[in-house]
């Protein structure tokens, strides 16, 4: 089960470590679990604990963002380490999510 917690009436998930292949599954399929079945339509993942992410760990995410998109929810992404940030400026997917330096921030933007 994915650590998660409800912060200002929005769902916080923290991510952490290596978002690959062998996680990416079972991360998507909490995340769907937790928007499905518990309600939530507005998602921050924060990852500041992950070390690294694969083309994988990308796919839950732009999964994550259309099924909230889909039921007119949002997601914000928070705490991104520069190595991870990097991977999401070269595949050019920064534009694609609401990314903020601090959860905080991004708790506020809801």
């Amino acid at each position: 089960m994915l650590k998660h917690e409800i912060k200002d009436g929005k769902l916080v998930v923290y991510l952490e470590g290596r978002l690959d292949v062998s996680v990416a599954n079972e991360v998507e399929e909490g995340l769907m679990d937790l928007i499905d079945n518990g309600g939530h339509r507005k998602v921050l993942l924060n990852m500041k604990d992950v070390e690294y992410m694969s083309s994988s760990g990308f796919r839950a995410c732009i999964s994550t963002l259309r099924k909230l998109n889909s039921k007119e929810g949002a997601l914000k992404i928070s705490n991104i380490k520069p190595a991870v940030k990097r991977i999401f400026d070269v595949i050019e997917l920064t534009s694609l999510f609401d990314i903020h330096e601090s959860e905080e921030a991004a708790l506020r933007s809801f």
